[in-house]
């Protein structure tokens, strides 16, 4: 890899992508999309009790990237059957640079 080059390789390092502000953020469209009943249910409930407390206190912490990164399939799911734009988007791009 060219030395100059501006762009930074995710699978070299993680330097300036901000992966907790992009888990926090997916959690953050699943709790809003969660919240019509019509797109909960057991899992999403026990999704939801698993959050780490870091998640709403607003400290970075990997583990809210871990629980966003352990579930990608189900995201998407959740994210495509509700129609959810931009959860989708946000969710491709956190699973793209961070899991």
């Amino acid at each position: 890899m060219d030395s100059t080059n501006a762009n930074v390789d995710r699978y070299v390092s993680f330097m300036n992508i901000d992966c907790y502000q992009h888990a926090s953020d997916v959690i953050g469209c699943i709790l809003e999309v969660t919240a019509d009943k019509q797109y909960t249910n057991l899992f999403w409930e026990a999704f939801k009790a698993k959050i780490p407390q870091c998640y709403y206190e607003h400290q970075s912490d990997e583990k809210v990237l871990y629980h966003v990164c352990a579930s990608v399939f189900y995201i998407e799911e959740l994210f495509e059957e509700s129609a959810h734009e931009a959860g989708l988007e946000l969710m491709k791009n956190c699973e793209y640079q961070c899991c």
